[in-house]
């Protein structure tokens, strides 16, 4: 029931000299109003539907940011900072800092897209889940190249945990972003030694020192056997871990961190 101390100008709105159409306008916008408070409310009072909708604007914010380096992000700075060098950003530590926070914000919802992208369970690179749900031979078994650059994304993006999938029978080299990652298999008929599976993860800096939880994976259950933790070699410009075959399933996966 209305408040009848509350004044019927005050809540729709309009002066004591109001004419009809004012008033109906008024009414009708209200009308708005209170419809998108009562979606509002549905919305934000369900979990799943309010996380959906968080994971809308946030994507919003990212094709905003994603929208400014397709222009040339050092074209926006010139437009934000005006005609000053890289010399005059840095010696103003108000404007660099404020170039900084642009840029780092930038990587950032990068990052959390391409985590989205992957999905979140089980960390960075476990686009299909858990492994217990697989089926052999489907897309969710095992990382095939677009899968692995998205990986590399996320390295290059600052990510440090990430994890690979592979077919225990097939060698993968991958580069993308500066980042390399090659899996080479055990199997004689790849090439291998018929003991070890070897993983190289580097950088344009050089090799990525990274340390590594190993398992390999019953690709019919999702079952686990012969984990180990292994810490990368350098081999060359490059970082190497070996990890011995001893189960003989049909797939290998590594929870990386790089250190």
């Amino acid at each position: 029931m209305a408040d009848s101390k509350k004044c019927f100008y005050e809540i729709l709105g309009v002066s004591r000299e109001a004419e009809e159409d004012e008033i109906q306008a008024a009414f009708e916008a209200s009308k708005q109003v209170f419809e998108a408070s009562k979606t509002a409310f549905e919305v934000l009072n369900d979990p799943k539907k309010r996380g959906a909708y968080d994971r809308q604007k946030e994507n919003k914010k990212i094709n905003i940011l994603e929208k400014l380096e397709e222009n040339n992000l050092l074209h926006i700075r010139d437009q934000i900072f005006g005609a000053l060098d890289d010399r005059d950003i840095n010696n103003c530590s108000q404007v660099s800092k404020s170039w900084q926070n642009f840029m780092i914000t930038n990587r950032h919802m990068r990052k959390k897209k391409m985590r989205m992208e992957m999905g979140e369970i089980g960390g960075a690179g476990h686009f299909w889940g858990d492994d217990k749900e697989t089926c052999y031979g489907g897309v969710r078994d095992w990382m095939a190249d677009e899968e692995l650059k998205k990986v590399i994304g996320l390295l290059a993006a600052g990510q440090k945990k990430v994890n690979l999938k592979f077919l225990f029978r097939r060698n993968w080299e991958v580069a993308e972003a500066g980042w390399t990652i090659k899996f080479k298999s055990a199997d004689e008929y790849e090439g291998g030694d018929g003991k070890y599976f070897y993983l190289w993860i580097s950088n344009k800096e050089g090799g990525a020192k990274f340390k590594a939880i190993a398992q390999e994976i019953d690709p019919r259950n999702g079952e686990e056997a012969n984990r180990r933790e292994l810490q990368s070699e350098k081999d060359g410009t490059r970082q190497r871990i070996k990890y011995e075959q001893v189960a003989d399933l049909a797939l290998v996966r590594f929870n990386i961190t790089i250190l």
